[in-house]
């Protein structure tokens, strides 16, 4: 497989030959294209001049263009060429692909209509952006008639690698996409600092987008779109079955194909239990993950500072007063034998514990007393899904 970057309708190395190793699929490395601010100059002027192109075509035949991206899909080889980068077989990812090919198709019949968008888009994607997810996201803006630059993410670069591969047996006639591999600072300030880009999509942690608001106050002229990459809580109803809602709970917590051990954005990190349920909800809980081959052979961990994270939030809910009922303090490196999972129970909603938003394999049972609104403390712990910024607006 080509591990270089596609400018212009082309494969090329970086501008300096420099690369960057991932671990690679049979245990060895890889060597992948570290792309700096020479990469993304000539990626924004290629995407310039495929923009003036690409958006004096009909809308309808760039939608007809996507189509064919997507048809060029084979959900079967994603997921085998996939599946080993994630600790996954490629059986287990199979339906996640399908469901995210099938997201792209349906983004495309929702943009045969709407508003025209000129110009270049740059996209900063997130490793849990799949390859039909990376369609998805970029649909609405090429459907439209903007180009694209596309930074892979380096934890995971090979599923922006197989979605341009998918735009080049396409044979889209201008070119209005290009890739770039690698994400260090210089790259992504190039990138999101050009006055070409009219508009800008990121995807990430908080802490990552909160350091981009100075970069985006700078920055009157673009568009931003800033898409928080976090957890979820579930506010579980008086007259649920606790036997039901603990299985349903285990599947969101650490599914190895739906949270990949929860490590995925949108992975449950708190229960909103009643408190007459909670007992009841509680052995459930326990019972059903003691039951679960996903919580027994976890995907491994895709951050380097995972285990980081799970000891921090060991010691902050002990801290807190929290009681641990599965799991312990993490040490070492996860490595491959992946992030088991931390449950804490009497958690406050007002603790660190609870507003810890990063995706990463830890629960919190909130004990909720009758008569409080659980879907207001729903909607303040979980927040928006994205923060748009027109402008220079905070």
């Amino acid at each position: 497989m080509r591990r270089g970057n596609w400018v212009g309708g082309r494969w090329g190395a970086a501008a300096r030959g420099r690369e960057f190793e991932v671990g690679g699929r049979t245990g060895g490395l890889e060597r992948w294209a570290r792309s700096g601010p020479e990469d993304a100059q000539e990626a924004l002027r290629a995407c310039a001049e495929a923009a003036n192109a690409w958006g004096r075509l009909a809308r309808s035949e760039r939608v007809a263009a996507l189509r064919r991206v997507a048809a060029a899909l084979d959900t079967g080889a994603v997921s085998a060429a996939l599946a080993p980068d994630l600790g996954l077989d490629p059986g287990e990812l199979r339906g996640r692909v399908d469901e995210e090919l099938f997201r792209f198709t349906e983004a495309l019949e929702l943009f045969v209509e709407g508003p025209e968008e000129r110009g270049v888009g740059v996209f900063c994607a997130h490793w849990s952006d799949f390859v039909g997810g990376l369609g998805m996201r970029l649909a609405r803006g090429l459907a439209a008639g903007r180009a694209f630059v596309l930074r892979s993410d380096r934890r995971l670069p090979r599923a922006a690698q197989l979605f341009a591969e998918a735009v080049e047996r396409a044979e889209l006639s201008c070119a209005p996409l290009a890739l770039l591999h690698g994400d260090q600072p210089d790259l992504d300030l190039a990138l999101t600092g050009d006055s070409r880009a009219a508009t800008v999509r990121v995807r990430e942690v908080d802490s990552v987008l909160s350091s981009l608001l100075p970069r985006v106050r700078a920055r009157a002229e673009t568009i931003w779109e800033l898409w928080r990459v976090a957890n979820a809580s579930a506010a579980l109803e008086p007259d649920i079955d606790p036997a039901e809602a603990a299985a349903r709970c285990v599947e969101r917590f650490v599914g190895r194909s739906t949270t990949l051990s929860g490590q995925c954005p949108g992975v449950l990190a708190r229960v909103l239990c009643p408190e007459r349920l909670f007992s009841r909800f509680t052995e459930e809980l326990l019972a059903a993950l003691d039951r679960s081959p996903d919580a027994r052979r976890p995907v491994p961990a895709l951050d380097a500072d995972l285990t980081d994270h799970l000891a921090h939030a060991w010691a902050l809910g002990l801290d807190e007063g929290a009681t641990p009922l599965r799991g312990e303090a993490p040490t070492g490196h996860a490595g491959g034998g992946g992030p088991h999972g931390l449950v804490f129970t009497n958690v406050s909603p007002r603790s660190g514990l609870a507003q810890l938003s990063r995706p990463a394999p830890i629960l919190a049972l909130v004990r909720v007393p009758s008569g409080l609104g659980a879907a207001e403390l729903q909607r303040e712990l979980d927040g928006g899904p994205k923060l748009s910024l027109h402008g220079a607006q905070p």
